[in-house]
């Protein structure tokens, strides 16, 4: 039974971040932007590989057979039900706003309840959900439920890559509205101007987020929470015009930065993880807006994709090395 509930958790995962990813590829070659709709082809098959090899390596028998669900389990469901409705209570009903209702979240359980601090994160994702799509407490509980489960199914697989949160979260929250009947939202493609910030302020978040984290030792909550409420509290007042958007996306491009140096190695391939991000990002306006998580999603994926292309590099023969020799030359 326990590897029913983990292999299911894994799948729900992975068809989530593919099903992001391969709308994002529709809209850009819809749009006919070829070079990019080429280039999320190839993230796609890159994050593929990944999801093949983490199946692999955390859902083995053995370890299945070694895994239990206990009452930190409980726990972690509950803090994420918590933090999901102070998040959106913050947001919603005293009018902070997503960005910097989730920002201060992240910071105070860091601060306060370090242990269930990322379960908490996770449900803060969920809070962000916008009104116009779970309208009250009772809907975003509703998706904290759906999240929480979610959360506890997939505990052993993906750890380590940012955004798997808000994958959690962005699955509770859209399954939250499908299931109550509520109208997915749309938002048109940023102009070239906007998108070109986009793509800067992604690689700043992610590198940012990555130093705070792991350089000075604040772990990755903390670290995505300062650079979230930064940005939600100073963007709209540099970029009048597109400073809001900018901070969306710096906080999807903190969850790319919430990831450990064994899944992403150094900021080089932060940054190249925040770009990808930022792609996504811009090519999947148009649909499945406001659900809480979405972030966390473009995030998820982009961090699998460049592990991925970290790990498909190392089958690539370096000329006149032998392979042992070539896979050693990649790992530096």
């Amino acid at each position: 039974m326990v590897g029913i509930i983990l292999k299911t958790g894994y799948l729900i995962l992975v068809f989530m971040a593919v099903l992001l990813f391969a709308l994002s590829f529709l809209v850009a070659f819809n749009e006919g932007v070829l070079v990019v709709a080429g280039l999320i082809a190839l993230v796609i098959i890159a994050l593929l590989y990944e999801k093949k090899r983490e199946f692999i390596t955390n859902l083995a028998i053995e370890k299945i057979e070694a895994s239990s669900f206990n009452k930190t389990d409980f726990f972690n469901f509950a803090a994420l039900i918590v933090g999901a409705q102070v998040t959106f209570t913050l947001s919603v009903n005293l009018e902070l706003g997503a960005v910097i209702a989730s920002g201060f979240v992240g910071i105070f359980v860091a601060l306060i309840l370090p242990k269930y601090g990322v379960p908490a994160y996770c449900g803060a994702f969920v809070g962000m959900t916008s009104a116009a799509l779970l309208p009250n407490q009772a809907y975003v509980l509703l998706a904290a439920v759906i999240a929480g489960a979610l959360f506890v199914a997939s505990k052993a697989v993906f750890n380590g890559f940012g955004g798997k949160l808000g994958t959690i979260a962005w699955t509770g929250a859209l399954c939250a509205a499908l299931l109550t009947g509520q109208e997915l939202m749309s938002s048109p493609i940023p102009d070239v101007n906007v998108g070109s910030m986009i793509m800067v302020y992604a690689v700043i978040g992610a590198v940012l987020t990555r130093v705070i984290s792991v350089r000075l030792n604040h772990g990755p909550v903390m670290g995505s929470g300062i650079v979230v409420l930064a940005a939600g509290l100073l963007l709209p007042m540099i970029h009048p015009e597109a400073g809001g958007l900018l901070a969306v996306m710096v906080a999807c491009a903190s969850y790319v930065g919430m990831s450990n140096s064994e899944r992403v190695p150094n900021e080089g391939y932060m940054a190249v993880a925040g770009l990808f991000a930022a792609l996504i990002f811009i090519f999947s306006q148009p649909f499945i807006q406001g659900a809480g998580g979405k972030l966390g999603t473009t995030a998820f994926g982009s961090v699998i994709a460049v592990r991925g292309m970290i790990e498909m590099a190392k089958l690539l023969p370096v000329r006149g090395v032998k392979p042992e020799r070539a896979k050693l030359s990649v790992d530096k």
